[in-house]
């Protein structure tokens, strides 16, 4: 057992106590407590079992798991409901861009009980968006990474030796990765950006160039969260205009190193039939990306930086367990979600997800596999931010790169209205 582990476990033994003297329990035959605790997530009912079957918790004859798999896309309006009947689950699994919106209706866990700092030590940076001024709400389980796809028979044909590793290197790429037809036509593409309709990751990468060139998205002022997408700190431009410049530039058909535009098939698809050079796709899109072309021959690196930043910066989906307002049982839930982030719990979920595991004690023992050398540096690499709400923040990102592209608006423009909008969302 971690000392992690051990800390939380031994802290919370008080919480144990007043749990069984406060609540109802059902005992068995043979005299012992048992406690059933029921989560709802977005893993595959399937993927769970299989958890649930390599960890400790299947030797525990005094808890019973009962799981719920739910769309990600429904998930927060079936548990608002539930908790209104009084039916919602004792832990539910939630993403980073979940969190602030579902914030009011989970139980933290005091910095009495789980040191700060243990914390920080055991998880990676990211996980860190689930934890406040009152505790920490959620434990983390898994950690998605934004990655570069690349197709390595393009590559090669054009003489490229390795993919690109800073951004400004893709002007040069393009000039014979991205080409025309003789009506002007793109038959080829260096890279999906510039657009919104038909780049499903649109949102993520736009949130990826504005954490690299160093806004945080939303940030505290003083006890309050608010938007910086606007903000210049103390550059002559705003951060999010000059990442909303630079992503919507590739769209612009009098470029030289013009790449996309709204009629083309989505990205993911342009690439796997060949005809994309790079995609920018998360690491859990892997097994997709063969599947709908096994013949293709491409490979994974990370995701292009800044040279002026300093920093290595990729984006992340992290998911976290966290305890519902709404259980009945403190204690045995508690005791589910810490040992369903154990390491061997962890190690067993990236290996069942093939995702790389978000404890730092794992990721240290480095794998030798091209694909997952990679997944390992961009879990540590990973960052996001507390979305106020992932399906309007991706309507507003998305009507911003529109209206750009479309020329409705001027670029500051598109930024100041996402950060009013952002803002609006917040308060």
């Amino acid at each position: 057992m971690s000392k992690f582990q051990i800390i939380l476990l031994s802290v919370f033994g008080i919480f144990i106590v007043i749990a069984v003297a406060v609540f109802s329990i059902y005992r068995g035959s043979s005299g012992t407590a048992t406690y059933y605790v029921t989560i709802w997530g977005d893993i595959t009912l399937q993927d769970f079992n299989l958890l649930i079957n390599t960890s400790t918790l299947a030797q525990d004859r005094t808890i019973t798991i009962r799981y719920v798999e739910k769309y990600a896309e429904t998930i927060e309006t079936e548990f608002t409901e539930a908790l209104a009947r009084g039916e919602s689950p004792d832990l539910i699994i939630i993403t980073q861009d979940q969190f602030w919106k579902m914030r009011p209706k989970l139980i933290s866990i005091p910095y009495e009980s789980i040191n700060e700092r243990d914390f920080k030590l055991t998880f990676i940076e990211e996980s860190e968006l689930f934890i406040d001024k009152d505790g920490i709400y959620a434990l983390p389980l898994s950690i998605d990474p934004l990655v570069l796809y690349y197709n390595r028979d393009l590559l090669s044909a054009a003489g490229h030796a390795r993919p690109i590793q800073y951004w400004d290197e893709i002007y040069a790429a393009a000039l014979n990765l991205s080409k025309r037809d003789a009506a002007g036509n793109l038959i080829s593409s260096v890279m999906a950006l510039g657009e919104a309709r038909n780049v499903g990751n649109a949102k993520d990468i736009f949130s990826l160039l504005l954490l690299q060139a160093g806004t945080p998205i939303v940030g505290y002022v003083g006890s309050e969260l608010r938007s910086q997408i606007s903000a210049s700190f103390g550059l002559p431009v705003s951060t999010g205009e000059a990442a909303l410049d630079f992503y919507t530039q590739f769209s612009n058909p009098t470029k030289t190193f013009y790449s996309w535009n709204r009629s083309l098939i989505d990205a993911q698809t342009h690439f796997t039939s060949g005809d994309s050079a790079y995609y920018l796709g998360f690491a859990s899109e892997f097994t997709a990306l063969s599947n709908k072309n096994p013949t293709l021959n491409f490979g994974v690196a990370p995701v292009p930086q800044s040279r002026v930043s300093g920093k290595i910066i990729t984006f992340g989906r992290l998911r976290g367990v966290a305890i519902s307002r709404g259980t009945k049982n403190v204690s045995a839930t508690l005791t589910v979600a810490i040992k369903l982030v154990s390491k061997e719990s962890s190690f067993s979920l990236s290996k069942i997800l093939a995702l790389p595991p978000p404890r730092r004690d794992l990721l240290s023992d480095r794998p030798t596999t091209a694909v997952f050398s990679v997944l390992y540096d961009a879990a540590l690499q990973s960052k996001g931010w507390l979305d106020p709400d992932n399906v309007a923040t991706k309507t507003i990102f998305s009507d911003a790169i529109d209206s750009v592209t479309s020329g409705r608006a001027r670029t500051f423009e598109a930024v100041n209205k996402i950060n009013k909008e952002v803002d609006a969302l917040i308060k």
